[in-house]
Order: C-alpha cells, then sequence, then structure tokens
C-alpha cells in the first residue's frame, strides 16, 4: 500500500530514534518506577500530535489513540513494555545506564522507541489510515505483572480493541529477520519453592539431626528425573535457581529453602510435572524423617499466537522488504499472554544478531543493533496500514 513512503520515513527518523533510545537506556527504571520514562514518552507522543494521550495509566503506563481519516476499519493495539531490570550495565558506551544496578538488559527501551517510531509514521499517513491504532507503552512486565495492571486500568477499551501485536527484540535471530509464526512462541511461567524441615544440631553428632540439606540435596537430584522420564518431545525445564540454609560451618540447620522455576507449553505435561514434584519431595522427605513443603505457583500462560495476527505480521515484513523465518518457541515468559485473552494477537521477534552472537537477555553486556529500530517502527506501521 505505502510501504515505499513508510520506508522512507522510517529512513528519515533514523537518527531521531536513536537519540530516543540511547536517552531511554541511560535512565533505565524497575517495574512501577518509569517515572521519568512515562514523562518522556507522554511527551513524544503529545508532540507528534495523537488524537489522544492517557498517562499515567495502570501506574507508571501510557496509552496514544490515533484515529484515521478514512474512517470506518477495525482498532489495532500495538504494545510495548518499559520496565528495566536489576542488573549492573558493564557495557562500555556514551549511551551506559546512569543508574547503578539497573539496565536495560532485555530490549524493551527499544521496544519502546520501535512504538514511538510507529506513531511518527502513522501520523504522517494519517489520511491513509482506517479505523484506530492503540499504542500501549506498558511497565513492569518482569513479573510484576504490569500488562494485568494496564487491561485492569482499561488499555484494551474505548474503544475495545479488535487485534494486539507486539515485538520484541531477540539476540539469536539474524539482523532484520522477523520470526512470526503461529503457534507457542513463549512458554508458560511457573515459579516454586520447597522448603525441607529436619532437624537441626551439631555438625559433629550429626547421627542426632535430621540433615535438610542431605535430604534436599537428593530431592533436587529427583526433580531433575522428572523431565528424564516424561513421554513425548513437549519442551520443559525444570530449574532449581535458589538453594538456602545453614549458618554456620559446624551446625545443621532445621531447614532448607530451594527455589526455581517450571517452564512449559503443554498443560498436560505442566500438571504431570507438578504432581511428581509433590511426591518426589513428599517421598524423600518422609524416608529420612524430615518433611517437605511446597508452594507452586502458575505466574503466567504460554503466549500462543493467533494465526491471522502472525500472518498479518508476516505479510507486512514482506511488503517493506523484510526476511520472515519460522519462530522458534522460546523458554522465556512473556506477559503479553495476558493481552491475548481480550483479543486475538501475536507477538513477532526481530533479530538483532549482525555477524556474530550477542550476549542474551539478562546479560550486564546486553545491547542492540540500533539499524533495528527504524525497521521495527516500520513493520507496526505497515501491519496499522493492511490490517
Amino acid at each position: 500500500m505505502k510501504n515505499n513512503e513508510i520506508n522512507q520515513i522510517a529512513a528519515q527518523i533514523a537518527g531521531k530514534l536513536v537519540a530516543i533510545r540511547r536517552d531511554i537506556h541511560k535512565h533505565p527504571e524497575l517495574g512501577f518506577k518509569e517515572k521519568r520514562t512515562c514523562r518522556e514518552i507522554t511527551g513524544i507522543l503529545k508532540s507528534i500530535g495523537l488524537d489522544k494521550v492517557l498517562s499515567p495509566v495502570g501506574g507508571t503506563g501510557v496509552v496514544g489513540l490515533l484515529t484515521g481519516k478514512k474512517g470506518g476499519g477495525k482498532t489495532i493495539a500495538f504494545r510495548a513494555d518499559m520496565d528495566a531490570l536489576p542488573i549492573r550495565e558493564e557495557n562500555n558506551v556514551p549511551y551506559k545506564s546512569r543508574f547503578a544496578g539497573v539496565m536495560h538488559a532485555c530490549g524493551h527501551d527499544a521496544h519502546i522507541t520501535m512504538l514511538l517510531g510507529a506513531a511518527m509514521i502513522l501520523k504522517r499517513l494519517q489520511n491513509e489510515l482506517s479505523g484506530q491504532v492503540k499504542f500501549i507503552f506498558q511497565p513492569a512486565e518482569e513479573g510484576l505483572h504490569g500488562a494485568e495492571s494496564m487491561i485492569k486500568a482499561g488499555a484494551l477499551e474505548n474503544p475495545a480493541v479488535d487485534k494486539i501485536l507486539a515485538l520484541h527484540v531477540d539476540p539469536e535471530i539474524d539482523f532484520g529477520a522477523v520470526a512470526c509464526s503461529p503457534g507457542p512462541v513463549w512458554a508458560a511461567t511457573d515459579s516454586f519453592a520447597i522448603e525441607v524441615m529436619g532437624r537441626g544440631g551439631h555438625g559433629a553428632f550429626h547421627h542426632k539431626c535430621v540433615d535438610p540439606i542431605m535430604v534436599a540435596n537428593q530431592i533436587y537430584t529427583g526433580l531433575q528425573s522428572i523431565e528424564r522420564n516424561l513421554p513425548g518431545t513437549a519442551a520443559r525445564v525444570i530449574s532449581v535457581c535458589s538453594f538456602h540454609g545453614g549458618t554456620a560451618f559446624n551446625i545443621v540447620p532445621n531447614s532448607v529453602t530451594m527455589k526455581g522455576t517450571v517452564r512449559t507449553f503443554d498443560k498436560k505435561i505442566q500438571e504431570t510435572i507438578i504432581r511428581r514434584m509433590h511426591e518426589i519431595a513428599a517421598g524423600i522427605a518422609a524416608t529420612h524423617g524430615a518433611k517437605a513443603k511446597i508452594n507452586y505457583k502458575k505466574l503466567q500462560p504460554a503466549v500462543i499466537n493467533d494465526a491471522k495476527a502472525s500472518a498479518l505480521l508476516c505479510r507486512a515484513a514482506k511488503d517493506i522488504g523484510i526476511k520472515t523465518v519460522p519462530s522458534i518457541p522460546r523458554m522465556g515468559g512473556e506477559d503479553f499472554t495476558f493481552y491475548l485473552k481480550h483479543a486475538p494477537g501475536a507477538m513477532a521477534n526481530i533479530g538483532i544478531r549482525a555477524g556474530k552472537d550477542r550476549p542474551g537477555w539478562h546479560n550486564s553486556r546486553f545491547d542492540i543493533d540500533e539499524r533495528v529500530l527504524p525497521l521495527g517502527a516500520a513493520l507496526l506501521a505497515e501491519c496499522a496500514l493492511t490490517v
């Protein structure tokens, strides 16, 4: 439709997008603390001249609305996450984080910038736009229920959203390629804590104790056997990431706590893992005269891309000259899944790997190839014009 013009505008604003992204990267903020980020996004959206800008929404979020001049049409929404991570940045770059112990290590600064770029492009092409476009900037994606907060605050209402899309930068995909397949793309995210309660005492007289460290160690080994004994090839991960117990070299503690995460796509596999965890923990603990208590939480379901929404992303990518590749389901989690309970949608991953592997998400040296910014902006704009 207007793909050549979209690419031309994207190229024209590329420098502005780099400046915006670097400013956001220098000033990262944790979930529900994105006050400066909220103000900056709000100011940019108002300067663009959107029909409506709501801020703050759902804590520290922002929602912008643009109405097409052609009339009719549907309402499409785009979502970008805003929060940073509690990581000390180790990159030696001019735009390095100025806040000690906080950095954008998952690309949310890029997601914000690409969505702002899409708003800039679509405002210029408003006469060619049918329906309405919502620009949703969401706080607290990193495990703090930011999506649910935005939905509760009405981000998908007035007007109601017919389709919702999102982009996520991906250091494991070649630069500029877009993965936009239907079906599962991000795993269900669960957490667990297992407290093993024994009987403490003197390390020299361990025969008088019920050693919770030894029991917890055997439970840990037992948990690893669950994956080995599951049928089929359904992807799953069981990771123990924290193991705490004891206060001194010569004291057997009364209890030990281990914490971890389970990632699945298949609900039957998920339920089997939960059942086996309880059986293994209780059985091993009882064998040694200890007790085990499991606190298991289902945090968020898997992200399952809608077929039509995925097709829209792929078609738009091809129309503006972006290569498409099959999606590889990632075992990471994404609270974008909560929007999909209210409207069909899809999340595409856009590659930032250029010639060599880049540090992965949540790494202290994570960074992006900034040439992706106008590409992502153009892709979102094309989706809005062809929905």
